[in-house]
């Protein structure tokens, strides 16, 4: 799952990762704190080439009554997105790509037997500080919205003791595939490059949106997700 992710880029950045067609991108502008139904910011191909738009994160189909749907649609799981009806006309036609400085995840901590245990959020990101890119897909809604997923798969060794899902990461040699049509690779590499830290809990609130939340805090156990 991916329930919260950060991009920290510049547009030169950006630029350079996509090979954008697009001269400028307003209003960019970092954010730590990406929630579901927020924007961010998506590449997708035009005729022109590749471009970045902001879009809404959780997928709305261009049949659904209302924008709510989105709320249950921020991921889908990559086994089954061509057969989900949700899905499943992005998947044919409407895939894009979606930068990432890092995303979240949490894990349950405190004294066992607790009747609700804490649950601690970690920050994942590069080692080297280079930026992810999942593999999307996107739609237009009828009020002219555009809205996004993010696929998931199975996490990887180094994050299945956080989560039993993370997001599909493309290598830069698989996003044109993907974008093409074909099954999306994820990148193996990327994997065995996540630095994983226990972050402050503040930004379980959406609206704690600054530098502090990826800040790392001291180790939180012995099982090794921690300065990796």
């Amino acid at each position: 799952m991916c329930g919260r992710f950060t991009q920290l880029f510049t547009w030169q950045e950006l630029h350079h990762l996509y090979e954008l067609t697009n001269p400028l991108a307003p209003g960019l502008e970092p954010s730590w704190n990406i929630a579901p139904t927020q924007e961010a910011g998506i590449a997708l191909r035009e005729e022109a080439g590749l471009v970045y738009r902001p879009m809404r994160w959780g997928l709305v189909p261009m049949w659904a009554k209302d924008r709510s749907i989105g709320n249950q649609a921020i991921n889908a799981r990559v086994e089954t997105a061509a057969e989900k009806p949700v899905f499943g006309g992005a998947w044919k036609s409407r895939r894009c790509l979606v930068p990432a400085s890092g995303f979240y995840e949490w894990r349950e901590t405190g004294a066992p037997g607790k009747a609700r245990p804490a649950k601690t959020p970690f920050y994942i990101a590069r080692r080297d500080g280079r930026p992810l890119t999942f593999a999307g897909l996107w739609e237009r809604w009828k009020d002219g919205m555009l809205s996004f997923t993010i696929l998931t798969q199975d996490a990887c060794a180094g994050l299945s003791d956080l989560h039993s899902r993370m997001p599909v990461m493309l290598a830069p040699e698989a996003m044109e595939p993907w974008l093409g049509g074909e099954a999306p690779a994820c990148d193996a590499r990327a994997c065995e490059a996540l630095r994983i830290v226990p972050v402050s809990s503040k930004m379980n609130s959406p609206r704690y949106n600054v530098p502090g939340c990826i800040e790392a805090l001291p180790p939180v156990d012995s099982a090794g997700l921690f300065q990796r």
